[in-house]
């Protein structure tokens, strides 16, 4: 199970000489594009999951994803690599899955202890920045903690920490931002 807290940040140059000062390991950029569709007959906005379809800007393949939202920060996921992105857009528009919005990032990723931190440059929206660890239900409480003490390590304010404010809910229109 995936566990995140995600928090804003303003200067990225900061951001990262923090990172490799802490000894984080760059593990590379990449241009993703996130479409958020819905189920035909259930609205997923209203039972808290969501269905994604994340591919690099160039359509070499990608990731279908159908997640669970247990609580904030917090999803259960069930994910299958895609060789053909085309072809699967195609698919779901005939299965009759409507498009509900798109989320356009350049994400960075780092490795730092047992988390997983990436930084993200939203187009039209923010910059954010996700820390996440793997795992389980009865771990939640610990590892959200964990994610917050790298926070901290990284000088982000508590202040900045999102709640409730997560991409999938922006590009879905479940929420507006800001």
């Amino acid at each position: 199970m995936e566990i995140e807290i995600k928090a804003k940040f303003k200067d990225k140059e900061k951001l990262k000489k923090r990172l490799r000062d802490l000894g984080a390991q760059e593990k590379g950029t990449k241009h993703q594009i996130d479409e958020y569709y819905n189920h035909p007959s259930i609205d997923t906005r209203e039972t808290n999951e969501y269905i994604r379809l994340r591919y690099n800007d160039d359509f070499s393949g990608g990731v279908f994803a159908y997640h669970i939202n247990i609580q904030d920060g917090v999803n259960k996921e069930y994910e299958v690599e895609i060789s053909d992105i085309k072809i699967f857009k195609d698919i779901l528009k005939g299965l009759k899955f409507p498009l509900l919005g798109v989320i356009d990032k350049k994400r960075e990723k780092y490795i730092l202890g047992d988390a997983t931190i990436t930084i993200d440059e939203v187009k039209n929206i923010d910059n954010f920045i996700e820390v996440e660890v793997d795992g389980e239900e009865n771990e939640i409480d610990e590892k959200k903690k964990y994610c917050k003490e790298v926070l901290k390590k990284l000088n982000i304010p508590e202040e900045n920490i999102c709640k409730k404010i997560w991409l999938c809910d922006i590009a879905t229109g479940r929420i507006k931002y800001p």
